[in-house]
């Protein structure tokens, strides 16, 4: 897995490539927690290169999502791949959070 985070002003843009597995979700929350240790208030992810994501790395960004909310953040997944679009629409994820293909 590789994750890029680009921060431009008030806007990070986090980019995720491969699968966000139980092995590696702690480099995930690493990411996640860089955009919350910004000044960012905006997180535009793109997962059109994510393959797939574990229940552990949905729950990190559940984690994730609830401390940026709390200090008005938005979080939005601007591209995603077909299986994590479908992952998170089975899930009913997309009621929560801004999701693209």
């Amino acid at each position: 897995m590789d994750i890029t985070i680009d921060i431009e002003g008030k806007t990070a843009l986090m980019k995720v490539n491969g699968v966000i597995s139980s092995d590696n979700a702690y480099l995930f929350q690493e990411k996640l927690n860089e955009v919350l240790d910004s000044k960012a208030t905006k997180l535009e992810m793109d997962l059109s290169g994510c393959r797939n994501m574990s229940s552990i790395g949905i729950g990190k960004l559940l984690i994730f999502y609830k401390d940026f909310m709390n200090r008005e953040g938005e979080v939005d997944i601007i591209k995603s791949s077909p299986a994590v679009y479908d992952l998170f629409t089975t899930i009913k994820l997309n009621q929560l959070i801004s999701i693209s293909l």
